[in-house]
């Protein structure tokens, strides 16, 4: 519940990321009721980081060396879908290998058959009851149930192992505990970011605090909070640190306007990432050290890893602009309006082929952060091994990820080629996608027996 101009507006939440550009635009019109939310998602296969660095801590001592190592070599993919996607927004892999595909940009939730080759859809768009508005987020249930996030119906649809819908529910989560900032606001339904294999959801709050006179106002940390189905109760695990121009606040009386996100995208912030079993890891960009939340609730804190700090060059600088005005025309403008005639909701797929560049950005940090923010940055994988994706000197050939095992440390270095995007895990399995020429999605499954890469460095 928002407060504004002394009246409470309830405003749902179409989605929350903390993923670059998503921006939320609430006003009060003259009818109490009245009010519209505009938000910006960018897709999973591009998530890029758009946050502000305020502190860097330089080297300190780290438990492994990489300067002799060379990033291990990507395994091939044992199969690649023949039928391609237009935007890859979340994968879930079932025990019996079949993988379900949500399809940002087609609406579509496809269970995928590798091995046979053929996919069958799942549901129908609509708000019906076996129906989606959006498919946006997949989290995993126990046994081989599914639920699927829909945003733009504000409800989960829970799918069977069989791939039929069987119902839908919606989860009224509460606003975490207040912290030094301020009470924080809890804005509508908020949009998980994982789940374990219990079916447990979690959130990351969004990054408001309440003033006294009850105005919104940006926090300088979020909540990483679990919601337990079952028991219907509420945990806040852990904060994490958001950068000072994460939010801002404009306007006042009847009309607030509430940006989330769309800060600079060589700045830090801490991320984190939830394991099968419940193990939270929290990947802090300070000096870039794992806090982990184990299943029992003990927590642990690893050494920092070592790593050589990166200026930032005009070369950099002239990279991360391109990459900023491509990745929108992949981003979902959302919006929600509630009114006295009830709820209307539309969506669109980036700016418009006539929107003008984005405005350069002039607050670039001196130093790039260990690690790329963003949810698609930082994976669990199920065997216990955390992949964190680096930043490297502008003009660095495809993608680097840390491979970090269950003590903090780095076992070795995956480099993936420019034009596949790691997308998910599964079973032994690791899955991207590989664009063609006209950016057409296809989905590749690359076998890896838990052997974690093992093999001769290269």
């Amino acid at each position: 519940m928002i407060a504004v101009g002394g009246a409470g507006v309830a405003v749902p939440e179409g989605a929350r990321d903390r993923q670059p550009f998503v921006r939320a635009a609430v006003t009060q019109r003259l009818h109490p009721l009245t009010c519209t939310l505009t938000v910006t998602i960018p897709s999973h296969a591009v998530a890029m980081s758009q946050l502000i660095m305020r502190s860097l801590v330089f080297i300190v001592a780290a438990p492994l060396a990489l300067a002799a190592q060379q990033p291990r070599a990507f395994p091939a993919p044992d199969k690649t879908f023949d039928e391609p996607f237009s935007q890859v927004g979340a994968l879930r892999e079932l025990s019996n290998g079949r993988v379900y595909i949500a399809d940002l940009r087609d609406k579509v939730l496809a269970l995928v058959d590798l091995t046979a080759g053929s996919s069958m859809k799942i549901g129908r768009e609509g708000s019906g009851p076996a129906e989606y508005g959006m498919p946006m987020r997949l989290f995993t249930a126990p046994g081989d149930t599914t639920l699927l996030f829909d945003p733009l119906n504000q409800r989960y649809l829970v799918i069977a192992p069989d791939g039929k819908p069987t119902a839908t529910f919606r989860i009224e989560t509460p606003a975490p505990a207040s912290r030094g900032d301020g009470p924080r606001l809890q804005i509508g339904l908020s949009m998980p970011r994982a789940a374990d294999a219990r079916g447990r959801l979690y959130f990351e709050s969004p990054g408001f605090a309440q003033s006294p006179d009850g105005a919104p106002r940006a926090a300088d940390s979020a909540a990483i909070t679990r919601y337990d189905r079952a028991s219907k109760k509420m945990d806040t695990l852990t904060w994490v640190k958001l950068p000072k121009n994460n939010t801002q606040v404009s306007g006042g009386g009847g009309n607030v306007r509430m940006m989330v996100g769309g800060s600079n995208p060589l700045t830090a912030r801490d991320e984190w990432a939830v394991f099968p079993d419940g193990r939270v890891a929290v990947v802090r960009s300070a000096d870039y050290h794992v806090d982990w939340i184990l299943a029992n609730g003990t927590r642990q804190s690893s050494p920092a890893i070592r790593f050589t700090p990166i200026r930032v060059s005009d070369a950099d600088k002239r990279e991360e602009e391109l990459l900023r005005n491509k990745n929108r025309q992949n981003q979902m403008m959302m919006t929600v309006e509630n009114g006295p005639n009830g709820t209307r909701r539309n969506m669109q797929m980036g700016p418009g082929a006539n929107a003008p560049p984005l405005e350069p950005l002039t607050d670039w940090p001196a130093l790039k952060p260990p690690f790329r923010q963003g949810q698609a940055s930082v994976w669990a994988r199920p065997n216990g091994d955390l992949w964190v994706r680096r930043l490297e000197p502008a003009g660095a050939k495809g993608t680097l990820y840390d491979v970090i095992n269950a003590q903090g440390a780095v076992s070795f270095q995956v480099r993936i080629a420019d034009g596949i995007t790691l997308v998910g895990f599964g079973n032994g399995t690791i899955y991207t996608t590989k664009a063609d020429e006209d950016d057409l999605l296809y989905l590749q499954r690359h076998r890896d027996s838990e052997r974690r890469l093992i093999g001769a460095a290269r």
